[in-house]
């Protein structure tokens, strides 16, 4: 997906970030190919984080089988800092789930998130329905009748919906894409009744009056989207997953090196600058950090473990 500046960031050599060639790099590992939102996003926040850093971030890209292939390069690093993957939440707490020879969070060392957004759940202007709680209704009244896009089969998308709709006792299809861009292109097409998916995307389609969105996957209300219910307004708080994007390393990384990173990370995304970048992208900034973030990466990843087994996706 295109976020802001983006189109100039993809013209920037993967060098562009490095000093000269004799201070100390790091390989910031975005296990996503070139040009999309990840990408854009992780770039902007590097160039932000190399003021304060000793040694220079360097990007990466290592795309395939969901973000698992960069993902591993990471993990098989050695913990000296030099090796980090800049990350959003699929590839560390849903695709796990659905690989055969996989990993888990005792495999890496969590070290800053940055952002956060809900996913989101729109229907075209003719869906009987304007709130979440209505929503709700008209999909428990009509069984199988409405089906779901998603982002791919043990995809956090997938996951997150249907963490809410097992919740809610509802039948819903859910049909797979191949990201967000070709979820939203059988939406308007409406090849399916329901969009789920992050926010930037369906934006200008939202300004425009031809989509609402009566629901959004958080337990609070989104500040980008405020008339959306949130899944406290519908009596399920706990089901409540995230599209987060953070800042990964090796076991065992040492506690002096996740120290500065924090430090510099945090540095970047308070930068009024790149907040302003963050929110036009439809995230907020939150930085979580140590045990916080921890505790928040398992609790997520045995909750869609539990969900992926309950598709059939689960690795066997």
């Amino acid at each position: 997906m295109k976020t802001p500046l983006l189109s100039t960031l993809i013209a920037i050599p993967l060098l562009a970030l490095a000093l000269p060639a004799a201070a100390q790099q790091t390989r910031l590992i975005i296990p996503a190919p070139p040009g999309g939102g990840t990408d854009g996003f992780f770039r902007t926040v590097a160039q932000a984080a190399n003021e304060t850093l000793d040694s220079t971030l360097v990007v990466m890209n290592v795309g395939g089988a969901g973000g698992s292939i960069g993902m591993n390069q990471m993990i098989r690093s050695v913990p000296d800092g030099t090796t980090l993957a800049a990350v959003w939440s699929s590839p560390v707490t849903a695709i796990p789930h659905t690989l055969k020879k996989s990993y888990g969070p005792d495999d890496f060392t969590p070290i800053i998130q940055i952002s956060s957004a809900p996913y989101v759940f729109c229907v075209n202007a003719d869906f009987p329905a304007r709130t979440g709680k209505g929503m709700i209704e008209e999909l428990a009244r009509n069984p199988g009748k409405y089906s779901y896009g998603n982002d791919g089969i043990g995809g956090t998308g997938q996951l997150a919906s249907e963490r809410i709709f097992r919740a809610k006792n509802l039948s819903v299809l859910g049909v797979p894409f191949k990201g967000a861009g070709d979820t939203l292109n059988n939406f308007l097409g409406k090849h399916v009744d329901i969009y789920v998916g992050s926010i930037l995307p369906i934006k200008p389609h939202l300004a425009a009056g031809k989509v609402f969105c009566p629901l959004v996957s958080s337990a609070a209300r989104a500040p980008s989207l405020p008339d959306a219910s949130s899944l406290t307004d519908i009596g399920i708080p706990e089901e409540e997953t995230l599209l987060w994007r953070g800042i990964l390393g090796p076991k065992g990384t040492p506690p002096a090196i996740i120290e500065k990173l924090q430090a510099a990370f945090t540095h970047a995304a308070r930068k009024p600058e790149i907040r302003k970048f963050v929110e036009d992208s439809g995230e907020e900034v939150v930085i979580r950090s140590g045990p916080e973030l921890e505790k928040m990466l398992r609790q997520e990843y045995e909750a869609l473990g539990k969900v992926a087994e309950s598709l059939g996706v689960a690795k066997q």
